[in-house]
C-alpha cells in the first residue's frame, strides 16, 4: 500500500541534483517521494511525471517549510546555496521526528552540523550534513587510499567539471561567495590564510579530462581532512573547463577583495555568461585525489585517484543522498547523532552506483595516471594484507576543535 511506504520529501528536488535524487528515489518501491520547492509549475510538473507529490516550501518561511514536510520519514535538503544558511531545516526535522540529509558544501556549515548532535541522539535520528561530493565522496576516495601509507603528508582534490554538464545559479553563488576572500587552509601544520580563487596552477586529470586550470576553493574538506587523517597539508582546487570563464572569475578577485564586494547577487549573470559559452567544451570531468606521504616502509609515495564522468558529471554528486537515503529507508540510520557525512559510504559502493551511469574511477602513482585498461582494475594493495591507520566507521567522527595558528 503505497500508505505503508516511507515518506521521502526533497527540499529542491526539481533542481539539477535534487531532480537527480527525487527520480532515483522514485522508482524505490520502498519510498514515497515528495518534491518540495517554491515553483509550483516546475516542481508540480517533474513530480507528475515520476510519480511523486509535491508542495510548495519556502526556506524563509519555517512554518511553510514545516508544514511541507510534515510526515517525512526522511528529508533531503538539496535546496543551497547553504553559505549564511541557518539549521532551520534540519532542526525542524528533529521536530517532527525525520532523519535529515543535506548537500552542502559549506565549510561552516558542515563542520558546525555536530552541534544538533544530542537532541539527534534524543530522538534517534540521523543528521548527516555534506552528503555530495565534499565531503562524503573525497573521503571515501581517501580511505580506499590510506592503507598503503604509515603517514600521509599532503591532501589536494581538485575538481573540474566539463562545461556542458548542466550547472545551476547556487553552484555559482557558492563559488563567489569566496572569491577574492582569506580561506584559512592547512599547509605544514599550521593555519594559513590564502587567496579564494588564488593560487592558479594547471593540474594533470586523467584522461580524457587532461590539463585544466583550478584555484582555490572553501569546501568542509579544508576543516575536516586534516585531524581525520592527519595531514600536513590539505588542499582543495577547482576550475572551469573552458579558460575563459576562468579568467572572467579571475577578474573579480581584486575587486572583490580591495572594496569587500560580494557579487553573490549576481549569480544569474554569471550563469547566464556560462550559458551562452555552453556548446563548446565537452561533458568530461573528474574529481580527483593525489595523496604523497610515506608507504609502511618509510619510502615517499604519491597515489592518485579519481572519479571521472564521460556525459552526466551531476550524476556524482547526487549519488551520496540517494545511497544514503536508501541505506536508512531499509534498514534506519547506521547511527544517531549530527555528523559532517564522513564514513557513512564506502568507495565501491559508490563506484557501484555511478559505473552504469558511465562514471569510473580512474588511478595512477608518481608516474602518471594509469593507462585506461587498467585503471579500473588496478590495485596497489590487498585489503585484506594491509591494515588502514585511519579507518572511519559511520559518523565516527565530530567537526574537529580548531587548531592553534
Amino acid at each position: 500500500m503505497k500508505d505503508a511506504l516511507k515518506l521521502v520529501s526533497i527540499l529542491g528536488g526539481y533542481g539539477i541534483f535534487g531532480g537527480r535524487i527525487a527520480e532515483a528515489l522514485a522508482r524505490d518501491d520502498r519510498c514515497r517521494v515528495r518534491v518540495v520547492g517554491r515553483d509550483a509549475k516546475v516542481g508540480g510538473n517533474l513530480a507528475a511525471r515520476i510519480g511523486a507529490d509535491f508542495r510548495v516550501g519556502v526556506l524563509d518561511d519555517r512554518d511553510s517549510v514545516r508544514t511541507a514536510i510534515d510526515g517525512s520519514f526522511l528529508v533531503i535538503h538539496a535546496a543551497g546555496p547553504f553559505q549564511d544558511a541557518d539549521y532551520r531545516v534540519a532542526e525542524l526535522c528533529l521536530e517532527i521526528g525525520a532523519h535529515y540529509l543535506d548537500l552542502a558544501d559549506a565549510r561552516e556549515f558542515v563542520a558546525g552540523i555536530g552541534r544538533l548532535g544530542e537532541e539527534a541522539r534524543r530522538r534517534g535520528l540521523l543528521v548527516a550534513s555534506g552528503v555530495s561530493s565534499t565531503p562524503a565522496i573525497t573521503s571515501a576516495l581517501i580511505q580506499s587510499l590510506s592503507p598503503e601509507f604509515s603517514r600521509i603528508e599532503e591532501i589536494h582534490t581538485a575538481l573540474s567539471p566539463g562545461n556542458q554538464n548542466p550547472r545551476g545559479a547556487s553552484t555559482i553563488a557558492a563559488v563567489l561567495s569566496y572569491l577574492g576572500r582569506k580561506i584559512r587552509v592547512w599547509q605544514d601544520g599550521r593555519w594559513v590564510d590564502r587567496p579564494g580563487w588564488g593560487d592558479v596552477r594547471r593540474l594533470d586529470f586523467p584522461p580524457p579530462v587532461g590539463e585544466r586550470r583550478v584555484h582555490n576553493c572553501e569546501v568542509p574538506d579544508l576543516e575536516l581532512l586534516p585531524s581525520i587523517f592527519d595531514a600536513r597539508t590539505v588542499r582543495f582546487s577547482a576550475g572551469l573547463e573552458l579558460d575563459l570563464l576562468n579568467y572572467l572569475l579571475s577578474v573579480c578577485v581584486r575587486p572583490c577583495r580591495w572594496f569587500g564586494l560580494d557579487l553573490r547577487r549576481h549569480a544569474r549573470f554569471f550563469l547566464n555568461a556560462s550559458l551562452m559559452l555552453f556548446p563548446f567544451g565537452t561533458r568530461n570531468g573528474a574529481l580527483a585525489i593525489w595523496v604523497r606521504g610515506q608507504d609502511r616502509a618509510g619510502l615517499p609515495i604519491e597515489r592518485r585517484i579519481a572519479i571521472v564522468t564521460d556525459y552526466d558529471g551531476p550524476a556524482t554528486p547526487s549519488s551520496a543522498a540517494i545511497l544514503l537515503a536508501r541505506k536508512i529507508v531499509e534498514s534506519g540510520p547506521p547511527r544517531t547523532g549530527a555528523f559532517p557525512c564522513i564514513g557513512f559510504l564506502a568507495l565501491d559502493e559508490i563506484l557501484s552506483h555511478l559505473r552504469p551511469l558511465g562514471i569510473w574511477c580512474a588511478r595512477g602513482d608518481e608516474t602518471g595516471w594509469f593507462p585506461p585498461a587498467d585503471e579500473r582494475t588496478a590495485s596497489h594493495f590487498t585489503p585484506s594484507n594491509c591494515t588502514s591507520k585511519t579507518s572511519v566507521a559511520p559518523g565516527g567522527i565530530t567537526p574537529p576543535a580548531p587548531r592553534a595558528p
